[in-house]
């Protein structure tokens, strides 16, 4: 879970840098460049003509003091050459031969103060090759709203002695590492210029630009690419206190000048000569075929192979996602009704009322069920037994339905199956074969989808065709719920978008 304030509207680029990864995984210091310093502890092994095996400290002199050796001074020597260093030490007073390890186990812990544009400013315990970013997201990382991504300082006795830029190292990987001292402070500076940055398919971010370089659309396009389809941006913005708005190419935008409050919208304007449809179910060949932009359902069906024994060409049916998304809305619409007047129903009596609130309760938890639903965006094809000649969409997905002798039995219905198909039974001779209704089913009602994905809704002599799908609703008596009505349309909408039978309460 991030460490920073949630933040309306697009987060910064480089927002997700710090998301308490660093604290928790902190680095260990012991690094070939970090310079010793007073505090920290050496291993020193050593053996031949002299023998030593201990640890020592480092003191406030910055020495360690070796037996029959002496004082060795390491503090400000780096990691990589305190072996070279003792070695050299022990060489002045030894001059036979003898082996030399060194091992730096801790070093000396320091305390950074961290403050600016960070949600928690404040002083923070580290180690001294501990990195920028592991100090910053102690502090709870870049203020969303207004810290800067690319004004940081490090600052000793009132001075700087390194400045870095964040998105560097996001996009270059490169960073400043200071060895910090006991003392300094990290200074995040106030958030400069920005400009809000949508594009298609990707997250909208908030680019902070370099007021030291031209404020021009090429730092934005050096930090987030429209992708390689784009082809126009629409720039908005105020202009001497008036708002304007221009669409440009995108090599335009690198040579436009921008101002704090920028919206950059990156668009695909190109229609592709052709799009993408899948095949599902009974044919041969490849399941996802490239037609072009106009082409109509027959058409395509022309060219694809299949054998009309383990095949229904007479049942084809299309999925179209845009059928789907308009089917959720209308659900969630019901449902957002359905809920409201539920909890305005009003209530005449201290008993009704406690009813009306159990009965608000049933009906919330339906609602809860019913939202996870995803209808499946079918689209009939067919009229009478023939095949209309529909224009195709991209990602669209033809079905062709096998051959079956197949009917499944579902919903309200003891033992839900598939069974063998007979013309000589009606719709309560099926569901006998399922094991019978349930003691909440609706026995007066079934809802039937046919072969091609038509919904029929009829009662026990509607008649029944191999492959159909029966669908036995639960009973909902309005003499008890009252908005009983609403909840079995509810019920029936589920059905029909999605095929399933949800029980209501």
């Amino acid at each position: 879970e991030s460490s920073q304030a949630p933040t309306r509207g697009p987060r910064p680029f480089g927002a997700n840098l710090f998301a308490g990864t660093y604290a928790a995984q902190r680095e260990n210091g012991l690094n070939p460049d970090y310079r010793i310093l007073p505090g920290d502890r050496v291993m020193v092994n050593a053996w031949g003509a002299v023998q030593i095996n201990d640890v020592f400290a480092v003191d406030t002199q910055g020495n360690v003091f070796l037996p029959t050796v002496g004082p060795i001074h390491l503090a400000g020597v780096r990691n990589a050459d305190l072996t070279d260093t003792v070695r050299a030490a022990i060489r002045r007073v030894y001059r036979g031969d003898f082996g030399v390890y060194t091992n730096l186990l801790t070093a000396s812990p320091v305390a950074v103060f961290v403050t600016g544009g960070v949600p928690r400013p404040g002083r923070y315990a580290g180690i001294p090759n501990d990195s920028v970013l592991f100090f910053l997201d102690q502090a709870g990382g870049i203020d969303p709203d207004a810290g800067s991504y690319r004004t940081v300082r490090v600052i000793r006795q009132g001075q700087a002695v390194a400045e870095m830029d964040l998105y560097e190292f996001l996009l270059e990987g490169t960073i400043a590492t200071p060895q910090f001292e006991d003392g300094d402070t990290i200074l995040v500076g106030r958030r400069g210029p920005t400009v809000e940055v949508h594009r298609p398919d990707a997250t909208d971010v908030l680019v902070e630009l370099d007021p030291d370089a031209p404020m021009t659309g090429r730092q934005v396009l050096a930090v987030v690419s429209g992708g390689a389809r784009t082809t126009a941006v629409t720039l908005r913005g105020m202009r001497d206190g008036t708002a304007t708005a221009r669409t440009l190419t995108p090599a335009a935008l690198a040579h436009t000048p921008l101002h704090d409050g920028d919206i950059l919208t990156f668009r695909e304007d190109v229609q592709p000569d052709f799009i993408v449809v899948h095949l599902e179910g009974e044919f041969r060949g490849p399941s996802a075929l490239a037609v072009r932009r106009g082409a109509r359902l027959l058409d395509l069906l022309n060219f694809v192979p299949v054998d009309p024994e383990l095949s229904r060409t007479g049942a084809v049916y299309i999925r179209r996602d845009r059928i789907a998304r308009e089917q959720r809305q209308a659900l969630q619409d019901s449902l957002d009704r359905l809920e409201r007047t539920t909890m305005l129903a009003l209530s005449d009596t201290n008993n009704e009322a406690q009813i009306r609130v159990r009965e608000a309760e049933l009906v919330r938890a339906f609602v809860e069920r019913a939202r996870d639903v995803e209808p499946l965006g079918l689209m009939v094809t067919s009229s009478a037994g023939r095949q209309l000649n529909v224009l195709l969409q991209d990602g669209d997905t033809v079905v062709i339905p096998p051959a079956t002798n197949v009917v499944h039995v579902v919903g309200e219905v003891r033992i839900p199956h598939a069974v063998m198909y007979r013309p000589d039974l009606n719709v309560h001779e099926y569901v006998a074969m399922a094991g019978g209704y349930s003691l909440r089913a609706n026995r007066d009602r079934v809802i039937i989808r046919r072969a091609n994905a038509e919904i029929e809704v009829g009662d026990w002599n509607t008649p029944i065709h191999p492959g159909d799908q029966v669908m036995i609703p639960p009973s909902v008596d309005d003499k008890f719920v009252q908005n009983g009505i609403d909840l079995a349309q509810v019920v029936y909408q589920i059905a029909v978008a999605a095929s399933v039978v949800l029980r209501p309460l």
